[in-house]
Formats: structure tokens, sequence, C-alpha cells
């Protein structure tokens, strides 16, 4: 018997986890900086892996995300070796996707491209839901490291968006 089961017909459970967590997966590494089109495909092959281990994964939610992020790193660095420096493009967050107005979303967009790429993974998976100890095991780093590049990115957001405003007349 394979490991989806009988006839590869994929388990209920692993069902719902699928149609509950690829959209947050896609998400969250698209606001980490993938393109959209990567980030799908990257979601896409971290749930089939995870889709062969599910009966004996005790942690899928933290499984599938480590898994996706390491892939979207190799993806990056292969980028960033091709292209030699001009990398950077992908590191765009595609996922600013719940505004309405164009001009918001485009503002948003580039305040977030104004935080180095470690505090803009932190910050798209803190909005996403995930606790810094979640965060922490995900990006392999300690959870004071998460709580400071959180509290350095809140810092440089509040600063941006003050510098933004219009000054008090005379």
């Amino acid at each position: 018997m394979s490991p989806l089961g009988v006839h590869g017909a994929v388990p209920p459970e692993f069902s719902e986890f699928f149609r509950a967590e690829y959209p947050r997966l896609v998400r969250g590494l698209a606001a980490a900086g993938a393109t959209v089109e990567e980030a799908k495909d990257v979601a896409q092959e971290a749930m089939l892996e995870l889709a062969g281990i599910w009966p004996n994964c005790r942690r899928p939610y933290g499984w599938v995300r480590k898994v996706a992020w390491h892939k979207y790193l190799k993806i990056a660095e292969r980028d960033r070796k091709r292209t030699n420096g001009e990398w950077q493009a992908c590191l765009c967050p595609q996922a600013v996707q719940d505004y309405d107005d164009p001009d918001e979303k485009e503002w948003v967009r580039q305040r977030l491209l104004e935080l180095p790429p470690r505090q803009r993974a932190v910050v798209a998976l803190y909005v996403d839901g995930y606790s810094t100890d979640e965060i922490a095991e995900l990006l392999k780093m300690e959870v004071s490291t998460v709580r400071s590049h959180l509290r350095h990115a809140r810092t440089a957001l509040r600063r941006s968006i003050e510098g933004d405003r219009p000054e008090d007349g005379p």
C-alpha cells in the first residue's frame, strides 16, 4: 500500500489540512519574498512530501512550513547566483492582496520592501498568525532573535509611516 493509502487515495484528514493550510502557506511564502508562482510551486512540493509521511507526521503545520521555506531558500539562492546580485527583485512581497485601493496596496508593499529580508520573513509569518516560538522553529533562529526582528521591523515601519505624514502648517 502506498503512503497515500489504497490506490493513492488521500486520507480525509490530509485533504482538510491541505484545503486549510495551502492558501496560508502560499501567502506566507509570497509575503516573505517568493513570487506567487514560486510560492505555489514550493507549497505544492512541500504538501506532496507531507502527504507521503502524513500518518507518521506529528506536527504537520510546522513541518510543511519548514520544508517549504527551505525549498524556497534553495530557489532564491540559485536565482541569486545566476543573476549575480540582481536577485533582490525576487524578494518583493506579492501577497499584499487584502487592500482594495491600488495606491494603498502599493504603499504597503513599498513599506515592506524597506525591511531587510529576515525582518520581512518574520513579519509575514507573524501577520499570518504564527507565534514567536513557531516562527523561531520554522526559521531556525532563537525566539529572542524573532522578537528582535519584530521590534526592529515595527520601529522601521513606524518611522516610515511617520515620515510619510504631511507636516503640520506653521
